[in-house]
């Protein structure tokens, strides 16, 4: 899918068959106005309105983009060229782009009704993507084109809107609607991917799409042409309807469009559009293998191929025909789209787009001529559906986005590390006293979450919440210290990620040894008259006996012991005493405000306590084993964490 800016619409309805032609347009320019009350009333655009017999209007009015909401189309009986110059040197009228020239591009108990074989949806594992799914009904596929015949036996209830007002012709929006979902297993005519799903019917043009977007369509199909160049007005529309959560999949061009198979097709070429071309029953892109001047569109912003030659339809009740256009095989991704979010409503833009691209056959060694020009390789919809629903985002509910069109996901506000507090150890004397152990708090993330620890250096020291390891201070001097951090990273199933840091102060206790002889070893002791080197065997000996000695130099770092927490681990707003506790922890605000609810976790992340509304809490927690323990506070949406420990 490509990511790009529109300015001007020019469309092509994508199809080779004998369908109705639309009826010759005026031709037109686009151009953004600041303000149109005060150009219409200029002399210079009252003479060139006069001279060229000018209409104009607002383009894009289902926009909520304030930029398009500025941009009007200029149309006239005369020249294109001519009309573009005048509308350029006309005073109040800025970023002049040429104007769109619309053009369509052309086992249920039906399936087999009026055709002997489905190939294209045989080729495209139908019957697999339906074991999965009929469609959810709820799930609404925009089609933007033409018009339609909805007293066709194959849309009859089948769609949720039409607008009765369109006067186009109504063959190619029939077929292809039908293709994406018209009826099916109703005992008459023919079959279609998308089955239970439903339609919104909507016509030919980007201020369309965006009243499908804004309408709840989750995927829009524009089988269609609106020009050969790229328009920035038309890029900005396609991306709001993107934002809006819309999947735009567009028919790539029909080989001759645009002057030749490798041409740019828009909207198919624009970034945030799926482009989709056509193959035979055979996956071959040539419609008469051998013959290269058979093709469709081939170029570098085909996103995927899909049966596009010779394609079972019908434009008219009771009329049952065999039609070739990439005008068909967008539809089938689009009801494929469908059926995947029908499986699994919790998809981003990107992960649609990655699950057809990898879920699809390569057919490039079938098509060595169209290598990396047809897109990552044909429709598999059974393969398709079946990786939608197995996804990590297919949860209930479903993952928050910020944004659906870029698939940025929003993280639970509630997720949370903490590290601990510092700890001082000491290295050099026996294991118990070197070793480093970290207990971390993690809470929230959506789905399963994971902990890991690593040092300042990035390595990983550990998986999990608490884990323990010897320290090193043998590169330290005599009574000196090094400190070093670490990390505990809490990620979720998504890649949400939250972490905190905790320092580790470590001392080496072991006093000079010029000898070498390890029986002449000696341990810094700190005592009553300072600082001394005792032997090592009688270490744990003077620590027992005497209650003011202390393992270390005397200027070891006292306040950062392990089972304490300083002050700087409170939200000042939250008040928890005692801390440390011996089991009756006390909770209020510096206010004494109501506090919504309170929850405290254990070092696991387990949660062992909940209470609710009131200024103050008391909660016992002796049945715990000792440890540190995280307490959130709600405050409406606002939450504030700390910790207390327990000893």
């Amino acid at each position: 899918m490509k990511i790009s800016l529109i300015i001007g619409i020019t469309v092509t309805l994508i199809v080779s068959s004998c369908f109705n032609k639309i009826a010759a347009q005026n031709n037109s320019v686009w151009g953004s106005v600041e303000n149109i009350e005060e150009l219409l009333s200029s002399d210079a655009y009252l003479n060139l309105a006069k001279l060229m017999s000018l209409t104009e209007k607002q383009i894009l009015p289902s926009s909520k983009n304030p930029m398009l909401l500025k941009v009007y189309e200029f149309s006239c009986n005369c020249n294109e060229a001519d009309l573009y110059t005048a509308v350029t040197q006309t005073p109040g009228i800025l970023g002049v782009e040429y104007g769109p020239n619309f053009k369509s591009l052309v086992l249920p108990n039906d399936y087999n009704t009026e055709f002997p074989t489905m190939y294209a949806l045989d080729l495209i594992n139908a019957e697999q993507a339906w074991e999965s799914t009929h469609g959810d009904p709820n799930i609404i596929l925009g089609i933007s084109d033409q018009n339609y015949d909805v007293t066709h036996e194959e849309l009859v209830g089948n769609y949720i809107y039409y607008d009765t007002l369109n006067a186009l012709p109504s063959g190619h929006g029939t077929a292809v609607s039908i293709t994406a979902a018209g009826n099916t297993d109703n005992g008459v005519g023919l079959s279609s991917i998308g089955r239970d799903l439903r339609l919104g019917l909507y016509r030919m043009n980007y201020n369309e799409v965006l009243i499908a977007a804004n309408a709840g369509s989750k995927v829009i199909n524009m089988s269609w042409t609106s020009g050969c160049e790229f328009n920035i007005y038309q890029q900005m529309a396609i991306d709001e309807a993107c934002e809006l959560g819309a999947f735009l999949i567009a028919a790539a061009g029909n080989g001759s469009t645009c002057g030749g198979p490798d041409s740019l097709v828009y909207p198919a070429a624009y970034d945030n559009v799926f482009a989709v071309t056509s193959i035979g029953p055979n996956d071959n892109h040539e419609k008469y293998i051998g013959n290269p001047n058979s093709t469709h569109q081939h170029n570098i912003t085909v996103d995927l191929s899909a049966p596009g030659y010779d394609i079972p339809t019908s434009a008219a009740p009771g009329v049952y025909e065999l039609e070739s256009g990439t005008s068909f095989a967008a539809p089938y991704v689009t009801g494929t789209v469908g059926l995947m979010l029908s499986v699994n409503p919790c998809m981003s833009n990107p992960e649609i787009e990655n699950i057809l691209k990898l879920s699809s056959v390569d057919i490039d060694a079938l098509n060595p001529s169209y290598a990396g020009l047809i897109g990552a390789g044909r429709l598999d919809a059974g393969a398709a559906v079946e990786m939608a629903f197995n996804s990590a985002t297919n949860t209930n509910p479903c993952p928050m986005y910020t944004n659906l069109c870029e698939g940025i996901l929003l993280c639970d506000p509630s997720q949370s590390a903490y590290a601990g507090p510092c700890q001082t150890v000491f290295w050099g004397y026996t294991d118990d006293y070197a070793t480093v152990e970290l207990n971390g708090l993690t809470s929230g993330g959506n789905g399963v979450t994971t902990s890991t620890w690593t040092d300042q250096d990035g390595n990983l020291m550990g998986t999990g919440n608490s884990i323990s390891f010897l320290s090193d201070a043998s590169s330290v001097s005599t009574a000196e210290f090094i400190t070093n951090t670490y990390t505990l990273t809490h990620t979720d199933e998504f890649g949400c990620s939250v972490s905190s840091d905790v320092n580790v102060i470590v001392y080496n206790v072991k006093c000079p040894n010029p000898s070498g002889n390890p029986k002449a070893e000696k341990i810094i002791i700190c005592g009553k008259e300072g600082r001394r080197c005792v032997p090592y065997n009688a270490v744990e000996n003077i620590l027992a006996a005497c209650s003011g000695c202390s393992l270390g130099p005397c200027n070891a770092i006292s306040n950062c012991k392990s089972n304490t927490v300083s002050n700087e681990f409170e939200t000042p707003s939250i008040k928890i005493y005692p801390n440390p506790s011996k089991g009756i922890i006390n909770i209020r605000t510096e206010e004494n405000q109501v506090i919504d609810k309170i929850e405290i976790y254990n070092h696991i992340g387990q949660l062992i306590e909940t209470q609710s509304n009131r200024p103050f809490f008391t909660v016992d927690i002796t049945k715990q084993k000792g440890g540190i323990f995280l307490i959130k506070a709600y405050f409406g949406n606002q939450v504030k964490s700390t910790i207390v420990s327990y000893l």
